[in-house]
Formats: C-alpha cells, structure tokens, sequence
C-alpha cells in the first residue's frame, strides 16, 4: 500500500512538471502573450504596494517577469525543476515540502501554480506555513465561469493546456484561503477575450476586454486574488478574583509598582 502510494504521488509530480513544461510552450503563443501583458497589468497595480523583505514566485511558466515592479529587493523564483527554464529560477523545489523556514516570507506569488499542481491545497498550506503574519498570498488562476472555462470542459482539449488545467473558481479559492485563516483583500477579473490562437482573431476581439470590465465582470479568463495571512489573537481570560468588586483601600496604604525597576 505504501509504494503504491509512493507510486501515485510520483506519478502526480511528475505529471505536474509536464503541463508547466506545455504551459510555457503555450505562453509563447499569440493567446499566450495577450494573456500574459493583462497578468502584467493587474500585478502592477498589486505588488508595488506589498512590502517585506523577502518575496517568492512559486513556479515560472514564462520567460517573462513577474516581480519587476515588486519593491521588495530580495526575490526568490521557484519552480520544480529548471529544466527549459532560464536562469532567473534561483532554486528547484517540491511545492509541497518548501525548503523554506516557517514565517520567514513576506509575499507569495502563484502564478497559476494551484492550476497547474495535482494537489493544490498542500501548495496553499505550505504558503501559509512559510509567510509571515500580516504576509500576502496572491494568486493568478484560470475561470471555469468565462469561455475558456467553457472550454476547459470539452474533451476535445484534453492535455492541451491551458484548458486542461484545473480550473479553480475564485469562490472555491477564497474559501480555502479562508479555512486557513486568510482574509480576502481584493479579487479581479480580466481578459474577456474568447479563447482563440490566432494573432488576427485576438486583435479583433480585444475591444471585449473594456466591455467585459463594464457589463460581465465575472466571466474573465483570468483572475487575481489577492489575501493576508490573519494572526489569530488569544483573548486572556481574568481569574475569578479579578472580577470580583474591588475593596475601597485607603490612599495612605496604596503602594505604587514602579516598573523600571524590575525591568531595567
């Protein structure tokens, strides 16, 4: 039971690396690029306002970057392996065990990561295990309520990405986030364009991008979540004498603690 176990997890790895490799090869695309310029254009309104010292991009699928507007100096790229992949990644890693010490990252960047994975709430778990608190989870994932999504659900695509991806809708995504404690910041959609390939047809339906924002702003392609890792606070609770009427003493017998000389 044990190696089969072993076996299927290997098998799902595996897999994983695979449609990042066809999901890089796609990126290359006319559809691909269209994409990615939006992407660019909803991170730039996000990631100059998160600051820190340290900032994680978990996965690239592109020869792009996404952190080039991120103020915080000391980035990290991370992908499951650097195979194809320009020398920007700075270190292998398996989504699901990070070699990153706990509450030591300020943002987590996901581009696609959670789409992409066989088991994405092991990836969201070990986000929340590696960031600080008050840190910041932001997700870049595909909708299964726009064209594409509609797409995604034909057979005839199967192992062509992106549409054979998963697929996770914002409201399933932001309630994982919450079941881990997240608040949800800010959510938007983008990229109204259907889901063709080819340069002319994507020039020509780019005027649907200002009328999806206007008057369908939930069937984007693409989405952007943005969620802060919350700090749960004890409330302490008083002894039973605490709450008990307090005894009128008089001013003469009432001695001060002075506090700076306990605690030099």
């Amino acid at each position: 039971m044990a190696r089969n176990k072993q076996a299927r997890q290997k098998e799902k790895y595996y897999a994983s690396i695979d449609m990042r490799h066809k999901l890089r090869e796609w990126y290359k695309t006319p559809a691909g690029q269209a994409l990615y310029q939006q992407e660019k254009q909803a991170l730039e309104e996000v990631l100059p306002n998160l600051f820190g010292y340290n900032i994680l991009q978990l996965s690239s699928h592109t020869a792009h970057d996404y952190l080039d507007k991120s103020l915080i100096r000391h980035q990290i790229i991370a992908d499951y392996d650097s195979q194809g992949v320009d020398s920007r990644i700075n270190v292998a890693i398996n989504a699901h065990q990070l070699p990153i010490a706990c509450d030591s990252t300020d943002v987590v960047l996901m581009p696609h990561t959670l789409d992409v994975d066989m088991n994405p709430h092991l990836v969201l778990r070990e986000a929340d295990r590696i960031l600080v608190p008050e840190g910041r989870v932001v997700v870049l994932g595909f909708n299964p309520w726009s064209s594409w999504g509609g797409r995604h659900l034909c057979n005839l695509w199967h192992g062509v990405p992106p549409y054979s991806l998963r697929f996770i809708s914002p409201a399933r995504l932001k309630d994982w986030l919450v079941l881990l404690g997240f608040e949800i910041e800010s959510v938007s959609m983008f990229f109204f364009r259907p889901p063709i390939s080819r340069p002319v047809f994507m020039e020509k339906f780019k005027f649907m991008d200002k009328w999806g924002e206007k008057f369908w702003p939930a069937f984007g392609a693409d989405y952007l979540v943005v969620a802060k890792k919350q700090v749960s606070t004890l409330t302490p609770i008083k002894p039973r004498w605490l709450l008990r009427r307090p005894t009128s003493v008089s001013p003469g017998f009432v001695e001060t603690c002075d506090h700076s000389e306990k605690n030099p």
